[in-house]
This record gives structure tokens, sequence and C-alpha cells, in this order.
């Protein structure tokens, strides 16, 4: 069944355990994120109040004891976009409570996936998206064996990931590529980590739930 964004959005705010994304693009071309993508890449740096609603949301989730996690598939370069993603969304998450995993291309398990929710290991919405990253819409397909293959490749995922904080250990190792997405003058938490320094990033608001808040 073809659901709507507000249909989408409801789901991060009614979950009851758990709410587990599997993501395999390394570009996600969202019109609501190209300016701050635009201001990202001139080297600004971040905004004080970056996703801070979609932040609230997650802290108050988590401390209900709800799980909030993803896995990206990547490769050993990270593009302009993953930078981006990492400085300005997934540390701001993560500080919130979010548990935000990677998974390199290689490691990927031999079974059925694709871009995905899984809402308490019972509700799959899967993404459906073009060649060039934009969403054409999601599908929260109720048929069991769906189901079934959801819950394997999430466990799988998972058990072969590393979390956020092993991915900018191997950045500061030179163990992963970034090669300059940026204008230098305003170092990327990414690239800053080269030189042990860290900056957050994080999620978006639910009220706009196709980017990598929650939807994307």
């Amino acid at each position: 069944m073809i659901i709507g964004m507000e249909q989408f959005g409801r789901y991060f705010t009614d979950y009851k355990s758990s709410a587990s994304r599997i993501e395999t693009l390394p570009v996600y071309t969202v019109p609501e994120e190209k300016e701050q993508l635009d201001l990202y890449l001139t080297g600004a740096p971040l905004p004080p109040d970056r996703n801070a609603e979609w932040a609230a949301d997650i802290r108050s989730q988590v401390a209900d004891g709800k799980y909030m996690g993803r896995v990206h598939i990547i490769d050993h370069v990270l593009n302009p976009y993953l930078q981006f993603e990492i400085d300005w969304y997934y540390a701001i998450n993560g500080a919130a409570g979010e548990d935000i995993r990677f998974i390199f291309r290689e490691d990927v398990p031999d079974l059925f996936y694709t871009d995905t929710w899984l809402f308490d290991d019972e509700t799959v919405l899967d993404l459906s998206y073009n060649k060039e990253g934009c969403l054409l819409y999601i599908n929260e397909n109720d048929h069991p064996d769906r189901l079934t293959q959801a819950r394997a490749a999430w466990r799988e995922f998972r058990k072969r990931s590393f979390p956020l904080g092993e991915l900018l250990a191997m950045i500061r190792n030179n163990d992963l590529q970034v090669p300059p997405g940026r204008c230098a003058s305003f170092p990327s938490s990414t690239q800053a980590t080269t030189t042990g320094a860290f900056l957050g990033s994080g999620g978006t608001p639910p009220t706009a739930p196709a980017t990598d808040g929650p939807g994307k």
C-alpha cells in the first residue's frame, strides 16, 4: 500500500519499541535539503540550532526506552554528500541517542534488502528511489514474506556494521578517503577529525520525513 508523507511521519511518533533503517544509496536527492547542502559545501559552520527539533524527538523516544537506529552502506571514499550527512545529520542524531552505524559495501550480507524502515519489528516501509536518489514512493509492505526478509536484513546488517565513533576513528587514522567536498575555511567534522577535532551533525525534524531525520 502506497502511503503519503503525513502518514509516514506519524510512524515516528507512534512506534512502540523500535525504528530501524537500512540506507543503500551514496546520495539522496531531497529538494528540502538542497539549501542546507549548498550552505555546507560553502564551508559554513554548523548552524547552532541545526536539527534541534528532530534531535529533541529522538531524545524523548530514547528516554521512553525506545530504540532508533540505522545502517548506511558506504564505500571507502566518503563523497561530499556523505560528509554532509555525517557532519550535519548523523553526529547530532547520534548524540541524541540514535544508533548510527555503517557497513562497507563488500560486507553487505547476501540476502534480499532495500531501502527500508522497519517499525516495532512488525511494519515494513519500503522506500523507492530513482537513479538520482529522488524518493518516488513509500510502500507499506504487509506481505508476510517481506516482513521475514526485512527482519533478517536488519539483523544481519546491524551485526556486520560498525558505529559512528568507529567511522570517525577510521577518518582520524586515514583509513578512509575523505576528498575535499567543501571550502577549507571552515573544516567539516569529517575533515576536522583527521586532526582530532569533532563537530556535531544530525537529522531532520519529523515535519520533513523525506530527509535524513525520519525519512530519507
